[in-house]
């Protein structure tokens, strides 16, 4: 048999001040309860999917380090992966790749 009903339903209990919350917030954008939760779930799910993409495609961007070490750096360099500045005379991460490619690490990225 044939499962022609798409839709799943989800019960879910909040406290009353939520409730309240989501149902001002419902009125307020002139929709029903429900749709103002299947948005806030998809918009949700489509966020954290974007963002552990971004996560794992940034591990990916390294993976062909092949050995780290520490090192105080003797000019301002340019974290490899959040971009932020490290200072000159900071202590700082090098990865280097077998072809001698080298990333950058500043104190809060370090692998």
């Amino acid at each position: 048999m044939e499962d022609t009903n798409k839709d799943y339903i989800i019960n879910l209990r909040v406290s009353r001040a939520t409730y309240e919350k989501i149902k001002h917030k419902a009125k307020e954008n002139s929709e029903s309860i429900s749709t103002l939760i299947r948005k806030a779930i998809s918009d949700s799910a489509e966020i954290i999917d974007d963002l552990s993409g971004e996560l794992f495609q940034k591990q990916d961007k390294f993976k062909d380090i092949i050995g780290y070490h520490r090192f105080k750096t003797a000019q301002e360099l340019e974290c490899s992966q959040c971009q932020s500045k490290i200072p000159a005379g900071e202590t700082a991460t090098v990865g280097e790749t077998e072809k001698s490619k080298k990333y950058f690490f500043c104190k809060n990225c370090r692998p």
